[in-house]
């Protein structure tokens, strides 16, 4: 393979030599033939052989023009050795001065062709020579010196030629070895020069900036990232101190430390904040390394720089994430505990205050106009809390549509701080009485807001404290209605706990039987008992009997009223099912809450109950509420009617104090109404009272409903009522007190406890 790249190597200069040797033979030709036509005698056959020579060199630069270069050199070669041949053989033969042409063109096919032609070449040329020899014998000397001179010439020539030969290969050999060693060293320098290429383009196309600096830290080069990343021109930078261009985030002092340490021969490694040429900011990480010979001296340095911009805003997005609200780009929840925190620990003397304020309806907002809105609406309402608060004011989002406002240091005593929270809900409630206008539609909204405050004393324990307390406070607002203040007192701690712990006690109770059934007697005009209201109480273990006011509001917030409902909807119908009152056909009461109403497995349960008890249906009424009816009129009135058809008579709750009762008697399937309390107190005394009972009972009479009175107290309400209207079913304290079910069937109906408790079992 290599023979064959050398010889590739050599094709071009011998081409080249052979297209010079056809011009040469040309003009040589023509020389000869000129001086065949101008010479005193000519020869035609001599004349015709110098023409053939300038033919033969026209037809070779004619192959050559078409590329034959393999015809070329045979022509050329073999052709004008053939047309020597014939002039030696005119000129005289073995004698005449032209045979030198002989070993002349044995050295040009030497170097055209090679060794295998140049010995073909020689053994035809001394062939010929001998038939020349034989031919043409020497005529002016001697017999005897004819014979030597003969032999001699014999013998010389053809070494001459051989001689030829030998130094024109050894010439071509030794110019081989050194083409070849030449062309090796030219692919060494051809490999070296690509791995140079190859490094430089490395370091020219890497994407992290690149600076090579002589050891005075004079720039002498940089890559295409640097000039692109900083902004600089080449020729701007080159030869100009590192501390101008490239490094001038080190400080003098950092400065002085990379110099002794890369003075000691050891790479620097550091972080920096550098400047381009138009004075922006570039966050950098640094690598200074020294740059040696062989001999291990320093004669250059190179700095790595890697762009730290992308990291730089990868921690400010997560510091924003951790820190700062999306939407409205307040502080969060988390800042604010971590900002209360610090403010109550290390700032000693005057107390500070917290103030929780959340949008009124927020959620109503939402539903009626989209998140897109509310979004809006929160954002502006940042916006302008931070307009009418003073700069130090510190502001949060930590909810949906609630902000947190702190302020710091107001006053040395709780007292004042107390006023001054007050003053500036006022400035918050005045500021928001100016509408706010939303980009995306053309309406303003009006908006209010519940606030509830806290005051921060440093002695306190900490911000989670603070802000659970004024959760409180806000929470006791919003009890209060719409724009309600309430400041943080130390019951209202107390109230939520007790809270949180009856709704955790009354969720294990229910199972573990701690709930009691007590019934409170309804009676007719004439005293007699027809009925009963079915109230829970719940025997703590450790508080005692609870009352139903503490604990049954505690249970509306949440799905334990639905537990605490079927229980009581259980033991009515458990009793119902009883001789005890199902022989003397007594109704028995039942509250139903406004949740467990429209529960959607609050018919398929009560089907359940009335079958698993066997209780009769048609001595079952069921209380229901005006909440229950307002939240969805006609799930009410299809749920009406569905008891109706099995049985079960609806009554109307706490008849009198609700906005739409007269609407729910128009549209709903209702058998008795129950006159709240509240009106027959004050019937006997208060004649707006005592009218409002008597329209009442003379509306109930014209629908054909049956009246339940309640909360009566003395015989002058009860003799009133009756004198109203006869059919008038009577309950409260003057019938009797509530009692639990056992004391009551043997009070009231006179049954035996424990016979009755046996036939409830038995049910």
């Amino acid at each position: 393979m290599q023979r064959h790249f050398v010889e590739a190597r050599y094709r071009l200069p011998m081409r080249r030599m052979v297209w010079l040797g056809c011009l040469l033979m040309l003009g040589v030709g023509a020389l000869m033939t000129l001086v065949w036509l101008l010479g005193p005698s000519m020869d035609e056959l001599g004349l015709a052989a110098t023409v053939g020579i300038m033919l033969l060199s026209l037809g070779c630069m004619g192959l050559a023009r078409a590329k034959q270069w393999d015809w070329v050199v045979r022509c050329f070669v073999w052709g004008n050795w053939l047309l020597t041949l014939l002039l030696v053989w005119r000129a005289g033969g073995f004698y005449s001065p032209a045979v030198i042409a002989f070993p002349a063109w044995l050295m040009v096919t030497v170097w055209v062709q090679g060794l295998r032609p140049a010995l073909l070449m020689l053994v035809a040329s001394v062939a010929v020579l001998g038939v020349f020899w034989w031919s043409f014998p020497v005529l002016s000397l001697s017999p005897a010196m004819q014979t030597t001179a003969a032999l001699l010439s014999l013998v010389h020539v053809p070494g001459m030629m051989a001689l030829v030969l030998m130094i024109s290969l050894q010439a071509r050999i030794s110019l081989g070895r050194r083409v070849q060693k030449g062309q090796a060293m030219l692919a060494t320098l051809e490999a070296s020069q690509n791995e140079l290429r190859k490094f430089y383009r490395a370091v020219e196309q890497n994407p992290e900036s690149i600076v090579i600096t002589d050891t005075e830290l004079k720039v002498v080069y940089v890559n295409e990232a640097f000039l692109a990343r900083s902004g600089y021109v080449r020729e701007q930078v080159l030869g100009q101190s590192t501390e101008l261009v490239s490094t001038m985030g080190l400080d003098q002092s950092h400065r002085q430390r990379a110099l002794k340490q890369l003075a000691a021969g050891s790479v620097w490694r550091g972080e920096m904040t550098n400047r381009a040429s138009n004075g922006e900011a570039l966050r950098e990480s640094v690598l200074v390394a020294p740059i040696r010979t062989p001999q291990g001296e320093v004669v250059n340095y190179v700095e790595l720089k890697r762009d730290l911009s992308e990291r730089v805003l990868a921690e400010r997005h997560i510091h924003d994430l951790v820190y700062l609200d999306s939407l409205t780009g307040l502080p969060n929840r988390h800042s604010l505990t971590l900002h209360l925190r610090e403010l109550i620990h290390t700032q000693q003397g005057d107390c500070h205050g917290l103030l929780l304020l959340d949008v009124d309806r927020f959620s109503v907002f939402n539903d009626v106009h989209g998140m897109q809105h509310s979004d809006e609406l929160v954002q502006l309402m940042g916006a302008r809390l931070v307009e009418v608060l003073p700069d130090d004011t510190w502001i949060a989002r930590i909810a949906a549509a609630e902000f947190a406002i702190v302020f710091a240091s107001l006053h040395p005593h709780a007292e004042g701080v107390e006023e001054q929270l007050s003053q500036y809900a006022h400035t918050l409630k005045k500021a928001l009485q100016k509408p706010f206008s939303l980009n995306s539609w053309v309406e303003t909204e009006l908006v209010s807001c519940c606030m509830g405050g806290v005051v921060l004393e440093p002695a306190s324990r900490g911000g989670n404290d603070a802000l659970r307390f004024a959760s409180v406070a806000l929470h006791e607002a919003k009890q209060k209605g719409p724009g309600s203040l309430v400041l943080f007192e130390p019951r209202m701690a107390q109230d939520v706990r007790r809270r949180v712990r009856i709704a955790k006690d009354l969720h294990n109770g229910i199972p573990q039987g701690e709930l009691r059934m007590y019934l409170q007697t309804q009676a007719d005009a004439r005293g007699r008992c027809v009925g009963a209201e079915v109230l829970v109480r719940w025997q703590h273990p450790k508080w005692g009997l609870v009352s139903p006011a503490e604990f049954i509001p505690v249970a509306e917030e949440s799905e334990l009223i639905v537990r605490l409902g079927d229980w009581v909807l259980r033991q009515a119908c458990l009793l119902l099912a009883t001789p005890a009152l199902a022989g003397r056909g007594l109704r028995l009461s039942v509250n139903v809450s406004a949740f467990q109403f429209g529960h959607e497995d609050f018919m398929s349960s009560l089907e359940q109950v009335l079958q698993e008890t066997g209780a009769n249906p048609h001595q079952l009424t069921l209380e229901i509420t005006e909440g229950a009816v307002v939240r969805d009129l006609d799930q009410a009135r299809t749920r009406i009617e569905a008891l109706t058809r099995m049985g079960i008579e609806s009554s109307l709750d706490d008849f009198g104090t609700g906005y739409s009762s007269m609407y729910s008697l128009q549209r709903l399937p209702i058998h008795e109404l129950k006159i709240d309390q509240s009106f027959v107190s004050g019937s006997h005394r208060s004649e707006k009272d005592a009218a409002l009972v008597e329209a009442m009972l003379l509306m109930a009479r014209r629908l054909q409903l049956r009246v339940v009175a309640e909360g009566v107290e003395l015989s002058e309400q009860a003799l009133q009522l009756i004198q109203w209207n006869p059919d008038i079913v009577l309950q409260g304290m003057l019938l009797g007190k509530p009692l639990p079910e056992q004391q009551w069937l043997a009070q009231v109906l006179g049954v035996d406890q424990g016979g009755v408790q046996h036939a409830a079992e038995k049910t």
